[in-house]
Formats: structure tokens, C-alpha cells, sequence
């Protein structure tokens, strides 16, 4: 069985940040930093999932100090 939140075509910033274990604002920090891209439902940030995805292959594989 499929999780549907996992399945979903776009995440509003509160849902992105659940699923990827991350607070909201540092999602906010990633996008005024034009590292990851929202599109936008009217005045409405969506984070797509192949968005999200390309954000998190993105993120070094290694810790930064």
C-alpha cells in the first residue's frame, strides 16, 4: 500500500517540510536562497515533487560543519 501525502504531485511548504523532516522555515531559507524552486497556485507556494526531489539529490552527502 501507497502513502498518498508521498504520492502527491506538489506539497505546500507545510506538507514539503513534514515529509522531508525539516522545519518550514528552513524550506523558506532554501527558497530565498534560489536553491529550491517553488511554482505557485495563485499567491500559494507549491514545492512539485520533482522539485523536491532534484532539492534533496542536491544536499551534500556528507555533514556540514
Amino acid at each position: 500500500m501507497t502513502d498518498p501525502v508521498l504520492d502527491k504531485l506538489a506539497y505546500s511548504l507545510d506538507e514539503f517540510a513534514a515529509v522531508v523532516s525539516l522545519s518550514k522555515e528552513y524550506i523558506r531559507q532554501q527558497i530565498a536562497a534560489s536553491k529550491l524552486t517553488p511554482s505557485y497556485a495563485g499567491a500559494k507556494p507549491l514545492i512539485l515533487r520533482e522539485e523536491g526531489e532534484r532539492w534533496l539529490r542536491s544536499l551534500p552527502a556528507e555533514r556540514v560543519s
